[in-house]
């Protein structure tokens, strides 16, 4: 993806017997929607089929957001699915923005959640 090569790009993965089931990025990039001035956002987020549903997927974003925090970014942010909204309301992200496409993927809306 642009920006993946940028040294404020972050790359996380879960390892299970040195096997990666799952990744996401992290960009340090503000969304349109939202005005505090430290932002990144989650893009890439991925689970290996064979691993859904064990919790990888919320370890991650966990994990992500420990890790932005002691970067003092204020907030993280996506474009989720619109399949996925449940999953980050769960992890108290909120809606912000009405369903948009993005060609090819399908119905997504932007996410945020404030982390300081």
């Amino acid at each position: 993806m642009e920006g993946d090569d940028l040294e404020s790009t972050k790359h996380i993965g879960a390892f299970l017997d040195s096997r990666c089931v799952g990744v996401l990025s992290l960009f340090e990039t503000t969304s349109p929607y939202l005005i505090e001035k430290h932002q990144y956002q989650l893009r890439g987020m991925a689970v290996n089929p064979n691993y859904r549903g064990q919790s990888i997927g919320k370890k991650l974003v966990l994990f992500s957001e420990t890790e932005l925090k002691t970067l003092n970014i204020e907030l993280l942010w996506c474009n989720a699915r619109a399949s996925a909204v449940g999953f980050y309301k769960k992890l108290n992200f909120e809606i912000n923005s009405d369903e948009f496409q993005i060609p090819n993927i399908g119905p997504h809306y932007s996410m945020f959640k404030k982390l300081a």
